[in-house]
């Protein structure tokens, strides 16, 4: 073996092991992510929007009182979470929804403030109804993207309102009928009532909102991208590296040559 060919398997000797430390690097942080149990993205996602509801929340647009309650807007970043990243995402973010949400019934009460004092209230419900939405979500699998998160999105405020004022019931309807001057007899009703005039709304809202925020940011992510554009990224980008190892492999060939004319 002359010395070109040994300075050529030299040099891609060098480039292969080099690939190979890159790539061994790459998937430690993959794996040691996994076992985390939570992504960097996912990471930043909820600390986007937990600050963006806690924004809506500070700037007075997240809680709207109408009468005995709140038509709350705080839902909506738990709803994104969940159906762009999936419900753990979904539930971190409604875990900050949900804190905010006591703190707000501490420092600024209303009349029915003291139920929502109590963590099975105010907090239990945002965690679970972004996972039902997501559930709901995969469960129509087979519509369009629109339709299918704008569904997802109603559903998944239904389920909030029916859980925090099905928990009232069971738990305070005692304290509700006081608070509200009620009779025992009135108060299944009068739930039913706010859930409808309050709940319906909110849902309505959230589908709007949620659904073209959601498609973009699913865009944006390449979450719908189908896995054979995905394959054929990976592909594409393999053979650009492949093509670039062999002309620096034709360049160091060059340079060789060009030192052994020199010499």
């Amino acid at each position: 073996m002359n010395n070109n060919e040994r300075l050529v398997d030299d040099n891609s000797t060098v480039s292969i092991q080099g690939n190979e430390t890159t790539n061994s690097v790459e998937r430690k942080k993959v794996k040691k992510e996994k076992k985390s149990g939570i992504t960097i993205r996912e990471l930043t996602i909820i600390g986007l929007l937990a600050g963006i509801t806690i924004a809506l929340g500070v700037s007075g647009y997240g809680i709207i009182p109408l009468g005995p309650l709140n038509v709350t807007t705080l839902h909506v970043p738990t709803l994104i979470g969940a159906i762009v990243e999936g419900p753990k995402v979904g539930a971190f973010v409604g875990f900050i929804f949900g804190c905010y949400s006591l703190w707000q019934n501490i420092t600024a009460p209303n009349i029915l403030s003291p139920l929502f004092i109590n963590p099975i209230i105010s907090v239990l419900p945002r965690i679970l109804f972004p996972v039902l939405a997501y559930l709901v979500y995969l469960l129509l699998w087979k519509a369009p993207q629109g339709p299918r998160i704008l569904v997802s999105a109603f559903m998944g405020t239904v389920f909030h309102t029916i859980m925090v004022m099905g928990l009232i019931f069971l738990l305070y309807a005692d304290m509700f009928a006081i608070k509200m001057n009620l009779s025992p007899d009135q108060v299944l009703g009068s739930i039913v009532f706010l859930s409808v005039t309050h709940g319906i709304p909110e849902a309505v809202f959230a589908a709007v909102i949620v659904t073209p925020v959601a498609l973009a940011l699913r865009k944006v992510l390449r979450k719908d991208t189908p896995k054979k554009e995905k394959t054929d990224a990976v592909t594409s980008t393999a053979t650009t590296v492949g093509a670039d190892a062999n002309k620096t492999t034709e360049v160091n060939k060059i340079k060789s040559v060009e030192e052994n004319i020199t010499k």
